[in-house]
């Protein structure tokens, strides 16, 4: 049982947010929206975080990524570099707890469909807006200044708490995977991604393939001269589209009450090259999900199986099979027992922040599942809308963002309460 003077600090409002903190979190997290850190280029935002930590006299240190071994051909590995910082200190003899969250942002591809600079960092109307305030900037903010309210609170931890900002979370997860090498053993991990304030102990997996069909050229007067990729490219998305039915259909859980738990989605699609040429080079690619306790191996079988169902009724095909690519190596799919002190702290955090229990699943690959793959007690939690992630007009409400600092500085004093109660 939580004491009941945790209960007590609670209520006199000692872990709340006053108006001079919170105005100062929002125009922290504006300012590292500015700062234009996509993927590759994490260095542009680095400073600001470090400052946070040397502001305050507590302990910070920059992992270069080609000092790691997880390096391998990363573009920009020397300038690169995690950001670990301590809270207040850090005591070789205590256990630790990790806030992990990613500084790499995606490009913005469609900037004309903004209806303000992408990465202006506004604040209007209640949010912040720009590419990152939901994916994972806003939730760096938040973990941050929870640190800042125990802080000021006085209150004591009987662990130490490291705040782990990595890079490259949107393309290979190679920061998480360094900053394992540096300190794999933990406690637990809040991994911080866009929840909309639920705390998820399970998530389904990813695999991303590309398919790539091979027809012939011809010019486009005389086309009974070419073989054209293009009904075959449409009739391989229309089975992996029915497979990925099927598989909604038989891969469910409760806890991901999504039209698919196991999402099989293609993301980009090309035919041909020229007008006036019969298409003879076409390719599309995607990812299809993974449910705990599938193998890898067996969901990529499944997807082989079906274009090469579709190759084998065309005669053009069964002789020009389609190639089948899978591009990573898969994120694994996860699940935290929810016995675990990281979730039970995390949903106390929740109920003492005055809100609703809320554990949930996702089906977003992050780096959870590496993690989770390598024995770490994990969740993921943080604050926004998944839906406003990667898309146009990026934004996330500023009450979120305080009510998420709340739930983290709440969860970690209940985190130090369950630990005590071991002792």
């Amino acid at each position: 049982m939580i004491s009941d003077a945790h209960e007590v600090s609670v209520r006199d409002g000692s872990l709340v947010l006053d108006r001079g903190r919170r105005e100062a979190l929002m125009e922290f997290l504006a300012e590292t929206v500015r700062r234009v850190s996509v993927s590759g280029e994490e260095d542009r935002v680095i400073d600001v975080y470090e400052d946070f930590f040397l502001s305050r006299g507590w302990p910070v240190r920059r992992d270069r990524l080609a000092d790691s071994s997880s390096a391998g051909d990363e573009v920009r590995a020397e300038e690169r570099a995690n950001l670990v910082g301590y809270y207040r200190t850090r005591r070789p003899d205590r256990p630790v707890v990790v806030i992990n969250g990613h500084m790499d942002v995606v490009p913005v591809l469609d900037g004309d469909q903004w209806d303000r600079e992408p990465y202006s960092g506004d604040r209007s109307c209640g949010f912040v807006h720009g590419r990152g305030t939901v994916d994972t900037k806003g939730g760096i903010a938040a973990a941050l200044w929870a640190l800042d309210l125990i802080d000021r609170s006085g209150a004591e931890l009987p662990f130490d708490v490291a705040v782990e900002l990595v890079v490259g979370e949107e393309t290979t997860g190679v920061g998480t995977r360094a900053a394992l090498e540096r300190l794999p053993r933990r406690l637990g991990t809040i991994v911080l991604e866009p929840t909309d304030g639920a705390v998820v102990t399970v998530a389904s997996g990813l695999v991303f393939f590309t398919v790539e069909v091979l027809g012939r050229a011809a010019h486009t007067s005389v086309p009974w001269h070419g073989v054209d990729v293009g009904p075959r490219i449409i009739d391989i998305y229309q089975a992996l589209t029915r497979l990925g039915e099927q598989r909604a259909a038989e891969q469910t859980d409760a806890r991901m009450p999504f039209p698919s738990a196991v999402p099989l989605a293609m993301g980009t699609v090309e035919i041909g090259g020229w007008r006036a040429a019969v298409p003879a080079r076409g390719r599309l690619s995607g990812r299809i999900g993974i449910m705990p306790g599938e193998s890898v191996d067996d969901v990529r079988a499944a997807l082989a199986e079906c274009v090469a169902s579709v190759a084998a009724a065309d005669p053009w095909m069964v002789e020009h099979p389609p190639v089948v690519r899978w591009d990573n190596e898969g994120l694994a799919s996860w699940e935290t027992p929810e016995s675990d002190h990281v979730v039970v702290a995390m949903d106390r955090g929740r109920r003492f922040a005055g809100l609703e229990p809320r554990i949930e699943g996702m089906t977003a690959g992050c780096d959870a599942g590496i993690l989770r793959s390598a024995g770490v007690p994990t969740v993921v939690f943080g604050p926004g809308d998944m839906r406003f992630a990667h898309s146009p007009d990026e934004r996330i409400a500023e009450s979120d963002v305080a009510e998420a600092t709340q739930v983290l500085a709440q969860a970690l004093l209940a985190w130090g309460d369950l630990a005590e109660e071991q002792r």
